[in-house]
């Protein structure tokens, strides 16, 4: 017999400064985020809980994943690093479930537990399928079995999420989510592939289905203080 999950820390309070502190910390800090598909998984969350598989590529993401958790009116969840909960324990208050990645029996009381908060619709849980940072235009993206086992066990469909960076206009870089179509954990690569794709193409062509999810992006190069300063002397006279 399984040990019980343990309880829930998720606290309402600190998941509305959390989202806050990333709100402003993203306006002031990237080049816009852009989103797409967030309507129709925001239809789907209605009708019964999520799994959220997003590519990893860099610190951000934790960030971009909480925006996006509080445009789908979510009660979200996030699978870490159980040493990164270890070391930064107020996470768990913010809705992060601790998985140990070396294997083992842990590791799959880890998953168990937050497969058990699947359990209602409005609850997503955040997974990071290739379980380590890696670059989105590496191939393959390395999927690894834990998002199979959490489906398994939840029986909640799995949505990919192709989460990427990128520069435009600005002086930093744009964050981009494509929310795809529910897909078998077998397909999960394929579709975030597919999904990596579509940014593509917007950046390439501006086709469309993109929207903002931030609506001021950080201030151009070309509008700053110096720029300003410098025209004054490289102006036409």
């Amino acid at each position: 017999m399984s040990p019980p999950a343990p309880p829930l820390r998720r606290n309402p309070t600190a998941v509305r400064l959390w989202r806050g502190y990333c709100r402003w910390r993203v306006r002031r800090s990237l080049g816009g985020v852009w989103v797409s598909g967030l309507e129709e998984t925001r239809a789907r969350l209605a009708d019964g809980p999520l799994i959220l598989a997003a590519t990893h590529v860099a610190w951000w993401d934790g960030l971009l994943v909480t925006l996006a958790g509080a445009a789908l009116g979510a009660e979200d969840f996030v699978l870490v690093d159980a040493p990164t909960l270890a070391r930064l324990p107020w996470l768990a208050r913010v809705g992060a479930l601790a998985v140990d990645r070396t294997g083992g029996a842990r590791a799959r009381s880890g998953i168990r537990a937050a497969a058990e908060v699947l359990d209602r619709p409005g609850r997503a849980l955040w997974i990071y399928p290739q379980g380590r940072q890696r670059p989105a235009w590496l191939r393959p993206l390395d999927v690894r079995p834990g998002t199979a086992l959490v489906a398994r066990i939840s029986n909640a469909p799995v949505v990919p999420v192709a989460l990427t960076y990128a520069f435009r206009e600005d002086a930093a870089p744009a964050a981009f989510l494509h929310f795809g179509a529910p897909v078998p954990p077998a397909d999960l690569e394929s579709a975030l592939v597919e999904g990596l794709a579509r940014v593509d193409q917007f950046l390439d062509t501006g086709a469309p289905g993109f929207h903002p999810l931030t609506p001021a992006p950080a201030a151009r190069a070309d509008r700053g203080l110096g720029a300003r300063l410098l025209s004054l002397f490289t102006g036409p006279r």
